[in-house]
């Protein structure tokens, strides 16, 4: 089943407290709890509101095209979403939304249009900075990474088919999605929020109003929405955006080892928990080999955070900058040590 990239936003989720399920004749009823999640939803949607834009793009194509025409120059026009995420203008949105543009405008919620300038480009992420010359502008609130759970209600918001400030509701369907070849770096929430062309960039906030990813595609046969769309994490997009906006591209750690995923099967014996990361190969030159790591080894945790496959790995080092010492879990011979490295500027996207 294809894959459509598109824009998205989503939103977060409402917990019961133990003495409700304690006591259900306590329990609100049911029209009480629908008023309770649409004041939280409403609440929401003002919070983000003044933080998401509409990134109208404009791409010059050759003359012989019969597209539309702007002073005598054919161009194609395309529709996506942005998030405000700095008070000076910066904007973050998705690669593929801005990768070929000639031109960028912002629509502000407050119906301002800016031209904006790129900043800096990921396709390995999928994500990318503009910034506008403006005032008065409101960054969105960034939820921590470890907020993201399963099931949790979510809003997805942004411009699908060009529809400024359009909100759908969904919930949390899984996290640590990969393997789907939308980008190098996945490991990416996948919602049930309604997603569609336009919805790229937006943000999937929580029921606070605070960003747990940028939305950017789908899963369908159609085109549009079906239910599986797909958004980076925010740990992701800190990173990537905040060094966009200081280098000018993405730095990111490297570790210097090539990974297979060891077969499934293992945890029939192992458990289900089990890590299925295992290190085929380390560089001599590389963290890896001074932190100790060798061929034949198996990663289970990265600063204290689980590995279950080499998804996990490559995700975990990329969200952490070059220079930063990591604590690496692993397993050799039946045995478990943890080891410190101090990673280095990856110099080639295909390994961590």
């Amino acid at each position: 089943m294809p894959y459509s990239i598109t824009s998205l936003v989503v939103l977060s989720a409402l917990a019961f407290t133990p003495a409700a399920v304690a006591h259900p004749h306590d329990d609100p009823s049911p029209t009480d709890f629908a008023t309770q999640l649409s004041h939280s939803f409403r609440n929401a949607a003002e919070h983000i509101k003044p933080s998401v834009v509409r990134v109208g793009t404009a791409e010059a194509i050759p003359r012989t095209s019969s597209q539309h025409h702007r002073r005598g120059i054919p161009f194609v026009e395309g529709t996506g979403s942005g998030l405000i995420i700095s008070a000076d203008g910066h904007i973050a949105t998705n690669y593929h939304v801005i990768e070929h543009a000639d031109v960028i405008i912002v629509t502000l919620a407050d119906g301002r249009q800016f031209e904006a300038t790129t900043i800096g480009l990921d396709s390995q992420s999928d994500l990318a900075v503009i910034q506008i010359e403006a005032t008065d502008l409101t960054p969105a609130t960034f939820a921590r990474s470890n907020d993201t759970h399963i099931g949790q209600w979510v809003l997805a918001v942004g411009c699908p088919f060009g529809l400024s400030q359009s909100y759908s509701a969904g919930i949390i369907s899984a996290t640590g999605r990969s393997n789907l070849g939308l980008s190098r770096f996945e490991h990416l929430v996948q919602t049930d929020a309604a997603i569609n062309p336009g919805n790229s960039g937006g943000p999937l906030i929580n029921l606070e109003g605070h960003v747990l990813a940028i939305n950017a595609a789908i899963k369908t046969t159609t085109g549009t929405g079906a239910g599986v769309g797909f958004a980076i994490p925010v740990d992701m997009v800190r990173r990537v955006c905040g060094s966009l906006i200081e280098h000018g591209a993405a730095r990111r750690g490297y570790l210097g080892v090539r990974l297979q995923d060891r077969d499934p099967a293992v945890r029939s014996t192992l458990g289900p928990e089990a890590s299925l990361c295992w290190i085929q190969w380390v560089d001599p030159s590389m963290p890896a080999h001074a932190a100790g790591l060798q061929a034949g080894d198996v990663i289970e945790a990265v600063n204290d955070r689980s590995i279950q496959s080499t998804a996990d790995l490559m995700h975990a080092i990329a969200v952490l900058p070059p220079g930063e010492m990591c604590h690496i879990t692993y397993q050799r011979n039946g045995v478990t040590v943890t080891t410190s490295a101090k990673l280095a500027i990856r110099p080639d996207p295909q390994r961590p």
